[in-house]
């Protein structure tokens, strides 16, 4: 995946995920729609790496891994972003951040 590719997608969109209340969203699932709607943008799904579940409060963040699923070394790091809270249900903003690791 070319950094130029990666750097297009710089601010992604905006996703909802719904929660429980103000419970934590669970690691996984922040990483399954990052990668999911990252394939919306590029037609391939990086692998996400997040280190933990994300705070359900508005402004909290959260930095995450990319990498190529092709198996290239290349890293990229993303926050993730809770935009709102609403009767359960997060929007979530993915940006790729500027520098690759």
């Amino acid at each position: 995946m070319s950094r130029r590719r990666l750097l297009a997608l710089v601010p992604l969109a905006l996703v909802l995920l719904a929660g429980c209340g103000h419970a934590p969203m669970p690691e996984k699932a922040v990483e399954q729609k990052a990668s999911e709607e990252l394939a919306k943008q590029i037609g391939l799904a990086p692998v996400v790496d997040c280190p933990e579940d994300l705070v359900s409060r508005s402004g909290a963040t959260m930095s995450c891994t990319l990498s190529d699923p092709n198996g290239s070394e290349q890293k990229y790091s993303m926050t993730v972003r809770v935009v709102s809270l609403e009767n359960g249900v997060a929007k979530l903003k993915f940006a790729i951040d500027d520098e690759s690791g």
